[in-house]
């Protein structure tokens, strides 16, 4: 975890970007830079790539956007809390002023009971790992991502790293499933305010009717459900025997039947709801990203590959056909660094006599693994002079402006030669150079001299410059 920044969401955006990585790798060099520059720990480094990553891609700004939305899961909540207490009291009192007490308990208890039963079986089975549990918590939570404003081109990969980082965590069923509880607990509350109002002010047959059961069903009701709310002082009542219906007496019985749904309702959803608030708030202390896991193994990897790169010996220039191998002079500053930058199989490598006063020499085919080892090496040397050699019939884009924008800042000035082979043409060759000129001006890369030969490019990396226009390069 980076400073500033939560453990819990930095997860959370890391597992967005694998999902967005699933479909190709993303272009992370600068990143991966900063955040090997930033931090010495590997956790830390990739955290802070994780969030520097994820403000380029708005992701940080997606995930506000939800934060300040969550009011929208408020309502619907709210909404769910009264259609179900709603609900609980029209099954309840719905018979007018005759209230059928077995049936009124079984339907303001019965689905509470099911659904609480199924939550723990889930728990039990999955140890809160599953993320497709169907619960009254996640579909509010999939509503109300589904009606956030703002909504951003990566918000589905947002949504889909959070239940991935639920299931990798053992959290889903806590977290859905605390949603659906704090609903539930607060459906009982408005549920007893309801059944004590209107039996405060209204007065209501309590019976026991029945037409395949005996009475002796209903003494064994009474007693069983109504063990905890005596222990607690509630009177329990006692239908008449050797009847098939009759009435309670209307004062035990509903006293019975609002201590039922106190203790057997509300009771064990707010505890429910408060273990999953106890689960979940440790839970966001030690999560953690998976280092073990492959995806995170290839990023290490990349970070360890950020170590100075080795260099060709000057007197041994052909050492190597990519990244050059040899060494390097020890002490930063040095007078002069050549980069061949995605040079083609036939271009004169190292361009003479560039060369000859190069103290540091490197030719890479482009992969941001290369791009990462050299500039992490042009950082460490701080070249006085340094001469990005391309070619000049290739074509140029942005990753190739953001590499020569990252290697001008290690050095004290910045040149790019335009190599093209002699089977080209004259013609084409100044063709290809002036397409560069133009775009090193429209991409604003202020400081740097294009040079077409290398003799020139030499001279100027030797200190006497060959010309005073700042993008001309030919003596």
């Amino acid at each position: 975890m980076t400073p500033g920044h939560s453990a819990l969401a930095t997860a959370w955006l890391a597992e967005a970007l694998e999902r967005i990585e699933e479909t190709g790798a993303l272009d992370d060099t600068q990143e991966l830079a900063r955040a090997q520059r930033a931090h010495t720990d590997p956790a830390q480094q990739l955290a802070a790539r994780t969030w520097l990553l994820a403000e380029r891609l708005g992701l940080v700004t997606q995930l506000a956007r939800w934060r300040e939305a969550a009011w929208l899961l408020l309502v619907l909540g709210a909404a769910a809390v009264l259609a179900l207490a709603n609900g609980l009291v029209f099954a309840v009192l719905a018979e007018g002023r005759t209230i059928n007490a077995a049936g009124a308990l079984v339907s303001a208890l019965g689905l509470h009971l099911l659904t609480l039963l199924l939550w723990l079986a889930s728990l039990v089975r999955s140890g809160g790992a599953s993320g497709a549990v169907l619960s009254l918590g996640r579909v509010l939570a999939a509503i109300a991502l589904r009606l956030a404003p703002g909504r951003g081109p990566h918000a589905d990969a947002l949504a889909q790293g959070g239940l991935r980082l639920l299931a990798r965590e053992r959290l889903a069923v806590w977290a859905f499933g605390g949603v659906g509880h704090v609903v539930w607990t607060l459906g009982f509350v408005f549920l007893l305010g309801g059944l004590l109002w209107a039996f405060a002010f209204r007065a209501y047959a309590l019976t026991w009717e029945t037409t395949i059961l005996g009475p002796e069903w209903f003494s064994a009701l009474a007693r069983a459900t109504g063990a905890l709310p005596a222990w607690l002082g509630a009177p329990v009542p006692v239908p008449a025997e050797g009847a098939t219906a009759g009435v309670w007496p209307a004062r035990q019985a509903a006293w019975w039947l609002l201590s039922c749904v106190a203790l057997y309702g509300l009771l064990p959803r707010a505890l429910c709801a408060l273990w999953c608030w106890l689960v979940l708030r440790r839970a966001a202390r030690r999560v953690a990203l998976p280092l073990g896991e492959p995806y995170y193994q290839r990023l290490l990897a990349r970070l360890r590959a950020l170590e100075p790169a080795e260099v060709t010996d000057p007197e041994r220039p052909h050492a190597a056909p990519s990244l050059a191998r040899g060494q390097h002079p020890g002490a930063p500053g040095v007078p002069t660094a050549v980069v061949g930058f995605e040079l083609p199989a036939g271009a004169e490598w190292p361009p003479q006599p560039l060369a000859d006063g190069a103290a540091w020499l490197v030719r890479i085919a482009g992969s941001m693994d290369e791009q990462a080892q050299v500039q992490a090496e042009l950082a460490r040397l701080q070249p006085r002079s340094l001469v990005v050699v391309c070619d000049a019939q290739a074509s140029h884009d942005r990753g190739t402006a953001r590499f020569l924008r990252e290697a001008a800042g290690s050095a004290g000035r910045s040149a790019l030669l335009l190599s093209a082979p002699a089977s080209e043409g004259a013609q084409a060759a100044e063709q290809g150079v002036q397409r560069w000129r133009a775009w090193v001006l429209a991409s604003r890369l202020d400081g740097w001299r294009v040079f077409d030969h290398p003799a020139a490019a030499a001279q100027w990396a030797a200190g006497s410059d060959p010309g005073t226009a700042p993008q001309e390069g030919s003596p």
